[in-house]
């Protein structure tokens, strides 16, 4: 596995398992299970309905807490500061865990100043190992930053070959924030599974398209959560740090960028300005 440094110092493991509609109460066996072959990071959210299937599976899993990366995020919309406090210790009661290593705000709803000054707060009390933000795009993503004095360390939006965000990417640099991809498979959409390019290299190392698709963020230094309740699957994600694209593959690869989503998220409607 390799990591990413981020804004504050804290480790990050490149590729995590997200656990985005994965029913609770199968949760648990499927983090012991990815922990097994190999996982380090975990993503979940309030809003997926597993935080405490998440937190048993780390419980459980057999490996010391401190080498595992756990991510939850907060999703309603808050108004206060007790509401936020509110909304955060019910993700910790489900959880059942002393701390946090990765908290983000899931998207820009509620009053996003108070959140997120709220989020400060926690993470200086050491809640929280590092705070970031999800979906958040510069006319919502400039509000954080001026409100507060914690830099976020992640954005995570939607990432993937054909929606390759690279205007998102160009934004965040000034500030030193590192971006995260969710759905980066595209969800298994628009014939990413069977792309010709992507088969031709992988044929190439070896390796399925879902891996050089996989391979292609982390060699842009884009963090990333694919999901899969599949132990073969599971081990297929991260088994991506035996070979390096060249450079005319990364180029061949970034052909495949449509300009446009899968799911529907605002984004390129969005100004962006440095």
């Amino acid at each position: 596995m390799e990591y990413t440094q981020l804004n504050n110092g804290v480790k990050m493991p490149m590729v995590g398992l997200g656990v985005y509609n994965i029913a609770d109460s199968a949760t648990q066996g499927v983090v012991e299970e990815a922990v097994s072959v190999g996982y380090r990071s975990i993503d979940t959210a309030a809003m997926y309905d597993n935080e405490r299937g998440v937190g048993q599976g780390i419980r459980s899993c057999g490996v010391a807490r401190e080498e595992l990366f756990v991510t939850t995020k907060i999703c309603e919309p808050c108004f206060s500061r007790d509401q936020t406090l509110h909304t955060v210790d019910a993700s910790m009661r489900r959880l059942r865990l002393d701390y946090v290593d990765l908290m983000l705000f899931h998207w820009p709803v509620g009053d996003t100043e108070v959140m997120w000054l709220t989020l400060e707060e926690l993470y200086h009390s050491g809640v929280f190992r590092a705070i970031g933000v999800s979906n958040f795009y510069p006319n919502t993503f400039r509000q954080i930053v001026e409100c507060g004095t914690v830099m976020p360390v992640v954005n995570q939006c939607e990432a993937h070959v054909l929606y390759q965000q690279r205007r998102m990417r160009e934004y965040l640099k000034p500030y030193g924030v590192a971006f995260e991809a969710w759905s980066p498979l595209a969800e298994g959409r628009r014939g990413i599974l069977s792309d010709t390019t992507l088969r031709t290299i992988g044929d190439r190392y070896g390796k399925t398209p879902a891996q050089i698709a996989l391979k292609w963020l982390v060699q842009n230094d884009i963090i990333a959560i694919p999901k899969t309740t599949q132990r073969e699957r599971m081990k297929e994600n991260i088994d991506l740090f035996d070979f390096t694209l060249s450079d005319d593959d990364m180029q061949a690869l970034q052909k495949l960028d449509t300009g446009h989503n899968v799911t529907g998220w605002p984004s390129d409607a969005l100004t962006y300005e440095v």
